[in-house]
């Protein structure tokens, strides 16, 4: 049902349709490329094929850049993450467990929780006998559904990671993860958060001025660490 045509691709030495049905208008393509980049280097061939095709109509200016912006990703053309994100995130919004299948072994009846992307991979975190855990999506072969639904209050019996969080990043933090508790206080707001041990540790990386890890006490010993290392770093 488009009204497409084929022609070949020299950057993809390949075939490709060709949409001449849809336009972007007001350099919207443009900024969807670069939303994309700020968010993962990487992208399937078959979104890098949509995004050629909406691009058909632009004019030569945008067309030129559009192109440049995208030869920039690094394109997959291998079964991607995107497919077993889609996986998870059925089981989430369907309160299921699921069954993970690793190179060598299998994690079975795991409570999903979400996915990410940071430090350059996607991640899945999963609850598994009371712990948070989070794993490397690129090492995962396959995600299966089972039949074993869970309740969302199995999140209240785990321990969960308190942070001090200042207001004005509190929104991008809510949206993110899931919330146990909430105290405000002077200088933000501190939170009760079911988070990785690799992710708390992450974002109170990324956001120094922002959030500081406040429980549990082997955690910031852990972090403290890893600041201590890197300014060790400089003792030159």
């Amino acid at each position: 049902g488009l009204e497409g045509q084929i022609v070949y691709d020299n950057a993809l030495e390949k075939h490709r349709l060709k949409i001449d049905r849809y336009k972007f208008k007001n350099n919207r393509l443009l900024n969807l490329i670069f939303r994309m980049k700020n968010f993962t280097p990487i992208i399937h061939e078959d979104t890098y094929n949509l995004i050629r095709g909406l691009n058909a109509n632009s004019n030569l200016a945008e067309k030129l850049l559009s192109n440049k912006m995208l030869s920039q990703f690094n394109i997959h053309r291998e079964l991607s993450e995107s497919t077993l994100i889609f996986r998870i995130q059925f089981a989430i919004e369907n309160s299921h467990k699921i069954s993970v299948q690793l190179q060598d072994t299998q994690i079975t009846g795991i409570i999903p929780i979400y996915t990410r992307y940071f430090s350059d991979k996607y991640w899945f975190t999963y609850l598994a006998n009371g712990k948070v855990n989070t794993l490397d999506l690129s090492v995962v072969r396959e995600v299966e559904q089972l039949n074993d639904v869970y309740d969302q209050s199995v999140f209240e019996n785990i321990n969960s990671v308190t942070m001090l969080i200042q207001d004005h990043i509190w929104p991008k933090i809510k949206h993110q993860f899931i919330i146990v508790n909430t105290k405000s206080v002077d200088n933000g707001r501190i939170v009760d958060i079911i988070i990785s041990k690799e992710e708390s540790m992450h974002i109170a990386y990324e956001h120094p001025n922002q959030i500081t890890l406040l429980k549990p006490q082997h955690y910031v010993d852990d972090f403290k660490m890893i600041i201590k290392s890197l300014f060790n770093t400089y003792n030159i």
